[in-house]
């Protein structure tokens, strides 16, 4: 079975819509947190530097008792005449001999970062009259604080983007859900519609083929002409009534899936078309050898032979051939190639949308709802439809299907 929905292209737009809104809400989410985190950390540093550099301002205020120095600072002193002295804590490569030389005259000040040990300190020069002196604080707990809040905010982070995740999927969700709703409400009304126009042009076709029948046996020729363009016009509605019933019913009611040969199928759509190929002149040609299997629905994978053979019929001068061929793969193929026309450029893009037109020159013009519905019928199938140029010209249509058993 088709999962349900799976083959419209309006699901398709609906879940890439749904997937860039639950990426774009997660992305906002994450750079906000991300942001806070950045400004958290930025005031956290700057009140560390701050802390640090009160501490060592402190120190070198009263350099009378150095004994005296605030918690986790030590102070070195130097005075001419008097002996060098230290706070009980200070370690052993006090003073800095960089630190001192950058302050040669009085009133110069020096603060720099060293490291000993594997700690790092601030080290703060000051050069006051006759006095060189230095105060350095170690930074070694502020180090762990940096690390601790580095390391909640790395877990805040994941957290907060697995949760930007799950949030931006239920936004997404809940804004497109009204979206689908119209959608499966537009795709109930093109069934029902197909289906209540589907019997009243079944009698106008019917009709319409007694009245050229009568009027080929006694009418004039000018009616039978317009009574026979009647009978064409009424098949080409019902084909369209067709394609769209087929459309909605991908979507709403899945077609099981059985056994299906590519090859039967081809020979079967050929032989529909040969007609409609004599009368225009174009000869058909089914080039295979073997059966191809695939797993599939016999009646919307005839309906894309059967358009791809009548597309290839319609654009193919008098003349001209159009070649079924069929490969068993895996994967398997179905190439429908013709001598025709060939295929614009600008209109390869868009040849498989509904109802697309070409540009203003050229024959392959106008593709109605035929080609969307190979798409969609092709892709609810696991498989890939492509259109290339033919070489030498015309066009190749090329139907790609899993193998089956």
């Amino acid at each position: 079975m088709t999962r349900r929905g799976e083959t419209q292209p309006e699901d398709r737009v609906l879940r890439h819509a749904t997937l860039r809104l639950t990426v774009f809400t997660a992305a906002a989410i994450t750079a906000i947190l991300v942001v806070v985190g950045v400004v958290a950390a930025g005031v956290v540093l700057r009140e560390q530097r701050h802390e640090a550099h009160d501490a060592l301002r402190s120190a070198v205020v009263d350099l009378d008792d150095v004994s005296d120095a605030p918690t986790g600072t030590s102070v070195w002193v130097y005075q001419p005449g008097r002996p060098v002295r230290t706070s009980p804590s200070a370690p052993t490569w006090l003073p800095v001999r960089s630190g001192l030389a950058a302050v040669p005259a009085a009133g110069d000040r020096d603060e720099r970062t060293v490291r000993r040990a594997g700690v790092d300190y601030r080290v703060l020069s000051v050069h006051r009259g006759s006095v060189l002196a230095q105060a350095a604080v170690t930074t070694e707990t502020q180090s762990l604080e940096r690390d601790r809040l580095v390391t909640g905010l790395i877990v805040a982070e994941v957290a907060g983007l697995l949760l930007s995740v799950l949030l931006g999927g239920l936004i997404a969700r809940r804004a497109m859900r009204p979206l689908a709703v119209a959608v499966a409400r537009q795709r109930r009304f093109v069934a029902d519609a197909s289906h209540e126009l589907r019997t009243p042009i079944t009698l106008l076709s019917t009709r319409a083929q007694l009245l050229e029948r009568s009027l080929r046996r006694t009418g004039p020729t000018a009616q039978q002409e317009e009574a026979a363009a009647l009978v064409a016009d009424a098949h080409r509605l019902s084909e369209v009534v067709e394609d769209l019933l087929l459309s909605a019913s991908l979507g709403e009611h899945p077609a099981r899936k059985e056994h299906v040969d590519l090859t039967e199928l081809a020979h079967a759509s050929t032989a529909a078309a040969s007609a409609y190929a004599g009368a225009r002149g174009v000869t058909l040609v089914v080039d295979a050898d073997e059966p191809a299997p695939v797993d599939g629905a016999p009646g919307p994978l005839r309906r894309v032979l059967d358009a791809l053979v009548d597309n290839a019929v319609a654009h193919t001068p008098p003349g001209g051939h159009v070649v079924i061929r069929v490969s068993a793969g895996p994967p398997a193929r179905v190439q429908v190639v013709d001598d025709g026309v060939g295929i614009d450029p600008e209109v390869a893009p868009r040849l498989f949308d509904r109802f697309a037109h070409g540009s203003s020159t050229g024959d392959r013009q106008h593709f109605g709802l035929g080609l969307a519905l190979v798409r969609e019928v092709v892709e609810a199938h696991d498989g890939d439809v492509a259109a290339a140029p033919t070489p030498g010209g015309g066009a190749t249509f090329t139907v790609t299907l899993p193998a089956g058993a």
